[in-house]
C-alpha cells in the first residue's frame, strides 16, 4: 500500500502560499493606485503681454481658469544663467483671485534706472526675463521669455 499523507500536505501548503500571495499583491495594488496625488495638473497657457513700471504684464490666452494663489513662476536671465528667483502668489502676482480665458494679472516688479527689479532678481534693459510656471503639483504648464 502506498502512502499520499505527505504529498497531500505539501499540496495544501503551496496552496496557502499561492492565495497569500495573490491577495498580498491585490492589496498592494490597490493601496499603491490610491495612494497617488489625486490634484489634477493645471491645463492652462500664460504669456507675457507688456512690462510697466509695475512689472510684466501675463494673459491667460488657453486652458481652464487659475487661481493665482495656486501657482508658482521661477524666473531667470537668458543671458545669465546664475541669475535665478522662484516666486509663489501673493504679493508677487496681482490679479483677481482666479484668472479667466483673456483675463489678466501682473508679476509685480520695481523699475529701476538699469532695468527692472523682481524682489532679489534684477534684470537689465535689453536683457530676457525668462519665467516658468508650476501648479501645486509642481508640475510645469507655462513658460516663455520677455525683453526688459
Amino acid at each position: 500500500m502506498k502512502q499520499d499523507a505527505a504529498v497531500s500536505s505539501v499540496v495544501g501548503v503551496m496552496l496557502m502560499l499561492t492565495i497569500t500571495v495573490v491577495l498580498f499583491g491585490v492589496v498592494a495594488l490597490v493601496a499603491t493606485s490610491t495612494a497617488g496625488d489625486t490634484k489634477t495638473p493645471v491645463t492652462a497657457e500664460l504669456t507675457a503681454v507688456t512690462v510697466t513700471g509695475d512689472g510684466v504684464i501675463f494673459e491667460l490666452i488657453s486652458g481652464e481658469p487659475v487661481r493665482l494663489s495656486d501657482i508658482r513662476v521661477v524666473l531667470g536671465v537668458r543671458e545669465d544663467s546664475t541669475k535665478t528667483l522662484s516666486l509663489c502668489g501673493e504679493p508677487h502676482l496681482k490679479g483677481t483671485e482666479t484668472i479667466g480665458l483673456g483675463d489678466r494679472f501682473c508679476l509685480a516688479g520695481v523699475s529701476t534706472a538699469d532695468g527692472m527689479e523682481f524682489s532679489t532678481l534684477q534684470v537689465s534693459h535689453g536683457e530676457h526675463l525668462t519665467y516658468r510656471f508650476y501648479d501645486t503639483t509642481d508640475r510645469p504648464f507655462a513658460s516663455g521669455e520677455i525683453r526688459i
